[in-house]
């Protein structure tokens, strides 16, 4: 079973950032995130929805071809 909820430093991990990062974009409605308990978790499609948008800029400032998941 996928997790559904990621915790801010898993979603700092697969973003390959901070995790000051990763509360701006939530603080930025970027990524959606809930609160569970005391605990902020990000919502994992919000993350994934994210990813693609970031590549598909990319590429598309840079030429490059259309990238293929590995989900």
């Amino acid at each position: 079973m996928k997790k559904e909820l990621l915790s801010i430093p898993e979603a700092a991990e697969i973003l390959s950032c901070s995790t000051r990062t990763v509360r701006r974009l939530i603080e930025e409605r970027t990524l959606e995130a809930c609160k569970l308990r005391s605990s902020t978790r990000v919502v994992s499609n919000s993350l994934r929805e994210y990813l693609q948008t970031i590549i598909a800029m990319y590429q598309e400032e840079h030429g490059v071809p259309e990238f293929r998941s590995f989900d």
